[in-house]
């Protein structure tokens, strides 16, 4: 009877992992210690599991300690594991990234890394790496380029208010 029962139960032990394991770091954009040719759109993390992003998550410092993040670090129901910030246009220079993030376990984890900006180097030469997810324009980012909802929206409104007023004026007229 107990090799019944402990044959099984070694077994479950034996193959089981651990439930508790916290998010780990897997990869950076950039890459830590990179060296850039060009300022990058965005920092990008990637876990070992799906993150929580409360609280400035990310936050990337220039060498005077000066912020240089949109602070609009995010994840995606589509990628959870994949934590994302837009960066302001870097001038040539030393940038650290600190991170931190809650676990699916609930336990916070954090770290930092760092990276440069430098004209004259290559990125390939420098190990920079390839961004994690393809970069996607965020909202403010259209609006500047003049291709995003924002730069319409006026035009649609107006027209709207236009149409509005006409219907009221031919309401009003019908009614004399």
């Amino acid at each position: 009877m107990a090799i019944l029962l402990g044959v099984p139960s070694v077994w479950l032990l034996l193959s089981s992992t651990p439930a508790l394991a916290h998010a780990r770091l897997l990869e950076t954009y950039p890459a830590d210690s990179a060296t850039l040719a060009q300022s990058p759109e965005q920092v990008q993390l990637r876990f070992s599991e799906s993150v929580e992003a409360a609280f400035e998550p990310i936050e990337v410092y220039d060498e005077g300690g000066n912020r240089v993040d949109e602070n609009d670090a995010h994840t995606t129901p589509e990628k959870p594991k994949v934590l994302v910030t837009d960066l302001e246009e870097l001038p040539e220079g030393v940038y650290s990234v600190n991170w931190h993030v809650t676990s699916a376990d609930g336990h916070p984890v954090s770290g930092t890394f760092g990276f440069a900006v430098d004209a004259s180097a290559s990125n390939t030469e420098a190990g920079a790496g390839e961004p994690i997810e393809p970069i996607e324009r965020s909202a403010k980012q259209e609006e500047a380029a003049g291709l995003g909802w924002s730069a319409i929206r006026p035009v649609i409104l107006g027209l709207l208010l236009v149409s509005a007023l006409a219907v009221a004026g031919l309401v009003v007229l019908r009614r004399r």
